[in-house]
């Protein structure tokens, strides 16, 4: 009986072993991390600039190198007074309204990207700055129904707004090589050619029309799309009565 216990004993102390000794596939990974997001032109010494006054920075570029969506977050710290908003630049185009490409006659304005106020300049004279919020779904449609909804930039909140197709549901870089794949649509159309907020379309031809789209956002959040960058002007704005060195440091989060 003994001999019979210890042999089961045994039996069972080697099965543990195997089971130690031996185990089920394992597998490891080794990879290398890198950001998504860089920068270009960040250290800049601007000069002097007087109590009250403002001074532009150098244009900086923020580039998404993901294949993929990214979320960025501008902010600033400061050991001054001074606000700060951030514009770009967008080339608009002329384009033949039997094929919609563009003629060549271009022109180009500045947009506020980040800032208390949503602002368009270098519109030329006799033409107003428009957003054309898309509302049918796919060219087809606006083509044969063109009616979007049409807002004058002036007091406007962040752009794209929520129901703009555009904002979301349709894709500019696969449709027409965009930089940016989805966000707001600025025209400049004739002066004559608005009323009550309404384009009649009598002059379409001698609108211009956007190369890429644009966002505007107050809190300092941009969405870039895969691959894009992102060109930004900062603008400084001194208080009153402030004087003295002062260092504005931006962070991309």
């Amino acid at each position: 009986m003994n001999k019979k216990i210890l042999m089961f004993s045994l039996l069972g102390l080697f099965a543990i072993g195997l089971v130690i000794a031996g185990s089920y596939a394992i597998f490891s990974a080794t990879f290398t991390v890198t950001p998504a997001i860089s920068i270009e032109g960040g250290e800049q010494v601007l000069g002097v600039v007087y109590s009250g006054g403002i001074i532009e920075g150098d244009v900086v570029t923020i580039s998404n190198d993901a294949p993929t969506e990214r979320t960025i977050i501008l902010s600033e710290t400061s050991n001054c007074d001074v606000t700060t908003s951030y514009v770009g630049e967008l080339e608009l185009t002329k384009k033949d309204i039997l094929n919609w490409l563009p003629t060549g006659d271009t022109i180009t304005i500045g947009y506020t990207i980040i800032g208390e106020t949503f602002e368009v300049t270098g519109v030329p004279d006799g033409y107003t700055a428009i957003y054309y919020k898309d509302a049918v779904v796919g060219l087809e449609g606006r083509i044969a129904n063109p009616q979007p909804a049409i807002e004058i930039v002036s007091n406007m909140g962040d752009l794209p707004q929520f129901d703009d197709v555009n904002a979301e549901l349709e894709d500019y870089c696969a449709s027409d090589g965009y930089n940016q794949c989805n966000g707001a649509k600025i025209w400049v159309v004739l002066n004559e050619d608005i009323s009550g907020g309404v384009l009649n379309w009598a002059n379409m031809g001698n609108y211009y029309y956007e190369t890429d789209l644009i966002q505007y956002n107050a809190e300092g959040s941009i969405v870039m799309s895969p691959e894009s960058n992102l060109e930004v002007t900062p603008i400084y704005e001194v208080a009153v009565g402030e004087s003295g060195g002062c260092t504005v440091t931006t962070t991309i989060a």
